[in-house]
């Protein structure tokens, strides 16, 4: 997606197709539950923060971002994962900004300022690993995402994707069958700025890597009423909690 300071009409409407095609593709066969996503407001915009195991996971992202009326989104991605293919060049045109990795030099903060500064305009979302991991565990986070916080002032959203390392992987292929309905989505409270615009650089990455890995919920009498997806058709969506 090129550079922007408004949200056109086409934008939000390109948007809403590729959401109702993810979620058709992605949510409904693979995703079993989403915690959290009844906290968010679609009036605020969110920079959205999440453990990274595929390429699918900003698909599935976006595809609940469009169902919770999060949405526009834009991501920031891998210039060079995201244009190795016209599929993924295609995939990315209208939900991707994309940087190249490497050393942190003012040019690359400048980036990365101007992407956080599309916060008034968008709901952002970032993998601070900056690479595919494990799906079980967050690495540390790289030092972009304070820039990016920095600049766009509003309420960080932890998110942890559970199991989408039995669907792909960034080593593995596509495994459709051991990942039918096993991926959960767990969003944290949001972070707002207010609590983590003062804190020094190390200290900012320590605090997303540990509510990223805390977003988890763990089972409780509250979800264990809620309505169950096992045996549920995948022509049910997956509920949103």
């Amino acid at each position: 997606m090129p550079p922007t300071n408004q949200v056109s009409r086409k934008l939000v409407f390109i948007q809403s197709l590729l959401g109702i095609g993810a979620y058709v593709a992605i949510a409904l066969p693979f995703l079993r539950r989403a915690h959290g996503v009844k906290r968010l407001l679609p009036a605020q915009r969110y920079l959205f923060v999440a453990n990274h195991v595929s390429l699918l996971d900003t698909i599935l992202l976006g595809a609940i971002c469009w169902r919770s009326g999060n949405y526009p989104i834009l991501t920031l991605g891998d210039k060079n994962v995201w244009n190795a293919s016209r599929l993924k060049r295609l995939l990315s045109r209208h939900i991707g900004f994309l940087v190249e990795r490497g050393k942190l030099n003012p040019h690359c903060v400048l980036e990365l300022q101007f992407f956080g500064r599309q916060s008034q305009h968008m709901n952002l979302v970032v993998f601070p690993e900056g690479t595919r991991g494990d799906g079980v565990t967050v690495a540390e986070c790289q030092p972009g995402i304070y820039f990016i916080a920095q600049a766009a002032r509003v309420p960080i959203v932890p998110v942890f994707i559970e199991n989408m390392h039995l669907v792909s992987t960034k080593t593995g292929g596509f495994h459709p069958v051991t990942g039918f309905r096993k991926v959960e989505l767990h969003f944290g409270e949001p972070i707002p700025p207010e609590k983590y615009l003062a804190l020094p650089r190390e200290e900012f990455l320590k605090l997303i890597r540990e509510k990223i890995a805390t977003a988890r919920q763990p089972q409780s009498a509250a979800i264990s009423t809620a309505i169950k997806t096992a045996g549920v058709p995948a022509s049910h969506p997956p509920p949103l909690g």
